[in-house]
């Protein structure tokens, strides 16, 4: 297939159930579901996956989905943008709050305006043809950790500002946790605590980061995912429609 990178032997298979082989390294068993209207592709995907010892089902379109999803919620939803009669973006933006369901887009949409789309749509991941089935695989499993963490309980916010160490690249957290920041995040973060408060502009930022406008959504939202993760808290950094960013908490330089 066109839309897959060969990474090794593969077998042919069908489209739902599970499969056998040696499985994948989560403890419990994946349930995925395809969502891709070239067959062969969706075919090619299914047998990998379920040789890795995942449950996976496949649907060609948004009414297939639904149908699928009225039987069985998935762990993780395989997501192709350019599907006939819905597009993905409009398919993903009504997953997002589907029961933590992870989301992974797989298209071949390349360009950043596309990522930003997809990303802001809800996807965890966006993955651009052709695959790398080990790829997949390694999304697949790092969408399943996130998904975990998300469902354990969360604790109350602690008190206290958020500190930005610009001289030792991080961001600590009211609760203590520290962030490994980037040039590029410490740069982005900077203005928010030069003047607290205060909404940012993108171009501003763009400026400041030697970007352009449009980029600066998937910093912002590759950055909220990793203070997530490292920290166990959500950013406090909130979009302002048609304005900007702004940090709506506490902030210490």
């Amino acid at each position: 297939s066109r839309f897959l990178r060969r990474s090794g032997p593969e077998r042919n298979g069908v489209t739902g159930g599970n499969g056998g082989g040696p499985a994948m390294a989560l403890e419990a068993r994946v349930d995925v579901l395809v969502v891709e209207d070239h067959a062969d592709l969706s075919e090619e995907i299914v047998s990998y996956l379920q040789a890795r010892g995942m449950t996976v089902r496949a649907a060609d379109c948004g009414r297939a989905m639904d149908a699928a999803l009225a039987v069985r919620r998935p762990d993780v939803i395989l997501l192709d943008l350019g599907l006939p009669e819905e597009d993905g973006v409009l398919i993903a933006r009504r997953l997002m709050d589907a029961d933590h369901t992870g989301i992974i887009v797989i298209t071949a949409r390349g360009r950043v305006e596309d990522r930003i789309l997809g990303l802001n749509a809800g996807a965890d991941i966006y993955l651009t043809k052709p695959l790398d089935m080990r790829e997949l695989e390694a999304a697949i499993g790092s969408v399943m950790r996130r998904r975990e963490k998300a469902l354990e309980p969360v604790p109350a916010p602690a008190a206290g500002p958020w500190r930005l160490e610009a001289a030792r690249w991080r961001l600590v957290a009211p609760g203590g946790g520290m962030i490994s920041l980037s040039e590029t995040e410490v740069r982005l973060l900077s203005p928010f605590f030069e003047t607290p408060d205060a909404i940012v502009d993108r171009q501003t930022l763009a400026e400041r980061l030697a970007t352009d406008a449009r980029s600066i959504d998937l910093l912002v939202h590759r950055l909220r995912r990793k203070v997530e993760l490292d920290a166990g808290q959500a950013l406090p950094l909130r979009t302002m429609r048609s304005r900007g960013y702004a940090f709506v908490a506490p902030v210490e330089v």
